[in-house]
């Protein structure tokens, strides 16, 4: 049904691509109104994450753009997701925090929400994104991605990938 609704979209692939967003949307849209309808939307944490950017096997052209790259690289178009917060209980509508985020940062910012401490027998890379607030700025965070002999560091705005296949090192 999504992809008959979607009928002015000529290219096929763009078309089940556009498809698969219409019904994730939807379900969202589902989870939501069920927190609504059964009183928990106040004081319920929604995260809403991609694990990594378009993968370039689809076939789409300029999926991730304006970013270099896709699911699978660390160049911006493998690494820029979204990452949303809903729990308006705790967060003002529309607030705004363009720093550098991390998907290990969802653990510690779940643990905060519910009240519970941080694990002290090891290191939590972690931050609890809530805390920081509403912030408009870049930052300075250094984040880290490995996947085996593929490797980056960003720190600030400078980002340093390492690869051992093909050996490649570059800076930007």
């Amino acid at each position: 049904a999504d992809y008959d609704a979607l009928a002015h979209i000529p290219d096929h692939r763009t078309r089940v691509y556009a498809a698969m967003l219409r019904a994730l949307d939807r379900g969202v849209g589902e989870v939501l109104g069920a927190l609504r309808d059964n009183g928990l939307e106040r004081n319920t944490i929604v995260i809403f994450t991609s694990d990594n950017g378009g993968a370039n096997y689809v076939g789409i052209p300029g999926l991730n753009r304006p970013f270099r790259g896709w699911k699978m690289t660390f160049f911006e178009g493998g690494i820029r997701v979204p990452l949303f917060l809903k729990w308006p209980a705790r967060l003002r509508r529309g607030s705004l925090d363009a720093r550098p985020a991390h998907h290990v940062d969802v653990f510690t910012t779940a643990a905060a929400a519910a009240g519970a401490p941080l694990p002290d027998d090891r290191p939590v890379d972690g931050i609890d994104l809530i805390a920081r607030g509403d912030q408009r700025g870049g930052g300075d965070r250094t984040l880290f991605w490995r996947s085996g002999h593929y490797q980056a560091v960003r720190s600030g705005r400078w980002k340093l990938q390492v690869s051992a296949r093909p050996e490649k090192v570059r800076l930007y």
